[in-house]
């Protein structure tokens, strides 16, 4: 049941919950409105509806890509959690700069709500600004999102201007690790999760912890992992019971635990199993460019290692990286047989690799 006697604040406006309704309608219908910002309001029409569900799409993180329902309720404990966790209080400020298709989005908005916050937003592009002269209590963004704005003054200065920044979506390079450590003095943390945990479940912090890359479960997460150690996520008040998820990771005994990789994407190369994100890390700082490790088939291995490289191809890095680099970082049955350089990687609507469409392309075009 909604309290139509709260009132809500969006963008230093208050509103009670029939005034944002009517507003609602306006932005909605107006002509001039912007898809993107249509899809706040929409959304927000759709929280306080009377349905106790909220319909999203999974981005495929426990298998293929699907419509699911979540809970309000589930989706309110969520929230409540996340404000209890990074202390946020009334009236502090909140800066959406996430696509609200997406459930990061759409929790952000449910933070706001939740938490009686100042929700600030502004368009979800690659290098989002806000005009907000005062301290922003917390944001959330996509790496790539942190990373532009870390390569001009004017976006770190829209950074430092955060007390709170979260970052997820994908994993976080070194490289961008290094750029917040050097240049920031915020707190920032990287999640994890997915929709069907109503985004994040655990948390690392990238101010403290560089080199471990140890999450922290929030309370009221339980995690066990199964043969394959896979993680399992047991979390009743938001609605996950015993969830099996794709991420292989060592789970240590007070719960904290450090992703390994993910089981589907598992190479097998002589009969060893090998997990690609290990290989990256191990190799993170020797490549500037976007990369990642792909297994094709073998006639003697199986599956051999190949090294993808975002960018045009460079014979004196490749022989470079073949011939010195590895050898000192990566042990033998590690090292990729050959290094192939894509143009341009394939990436879904959020940014994420699409590696297996990569790698099934390079494996047609060699028959």
């Amino acid at each position: 049941m909604v309290n139509n006697c709260i009132n809500i604040q969006i963008q230093d406006k208050i509103f009670t919950v029939d005034e944002l309704k009517h507003f609602c309608v306006q932005k909605i219908n107006n002509t001039k409105t912007p898809i993107w910002e249509k899809d706040i309001f929409l959304f927000i029409e759709e929280w306080f509806s009377t349905s106790d569900t909220i319909t999203v799409n999974t981005s495929g993180s426990t298998g293929t890509p699907k419509k699911i329902q979540l809970q309000k309720t589930h989706m309110s404990a969520s929230a409540k959690a996340t404000l209890s966790f990074f202390d946020l209080k009334k009236g502090d400020q909140m800066w959406l700069c996430l696509p609200v298709k997406y459930i990061a989005g759409k929790m952000m908005i449910v933070r706001s709500f939740v938490g009686n916050l100042n929700l600030i937003y502004s368009e979800p592009t690659s290098t989002p600004t806000h005009k907000v002269e005062q301290k922003i209590s917390f944001s959330a963004m996509v790496p790539n999102q942190v990373f532009n704005l870390l390569n001009s003054q004017k976006g770190i200065n829209q950074l430092q201007n955060i007390n709170k920044l979260l970052i997820g979506g994908s994993s976080i390079s070194s490289e961008l690790e290094n750029k917040l450590l050097n240049t920031l003095s915020i707190s920032c943390w990287h999640s994890y999760g997915m929709t069907e945990t109503i985004t994040h479940i655990a948390l690392r912090n990238l101010s403290s912890d560089t080199e471990n890359r140890i999450f922290l479960p929030l309370n009221g997460i339980n995690l066990k992992t199964n043969f394959n150690s896979q993680l399992i996520i047991d979390a009743p008040a938001i609605g996950v019971k015993n969830l099996v998820t794709n991420d292989v990771v060592k789970l240590n005994k007070d719960k904290s635990f450090i992703i390994i990789g993910r089981i589907d994407n598992v190479i097998i190369s002589g009969g060893i199993k090998l997990h690609p994100e290990t290989i990256e890390s191990k190799i993170n700082k020797l490549i500037t460019n976007n990369f990642f490790i792909g297994g094709i088939p073998d006639s003697i291995l199986g599956e051999k290692l190949i090294l993808f490289i975002e960018g045009n191809s460079d014979n004196n890095q490749l022989n470079d990286l073949l011939n010195n680099k590895f050898e000192g970082n990566l042990l033998k049955y590690e090292i990729p047989k050959t290094i192939i350089y894509l143009k341009e990687f394939l990436r879904t609507k959020n940014g994420k690799l699409k590696r297996k469409s990569m790698t099934n392309n390079y494996i047609e075009g060699l028959s």
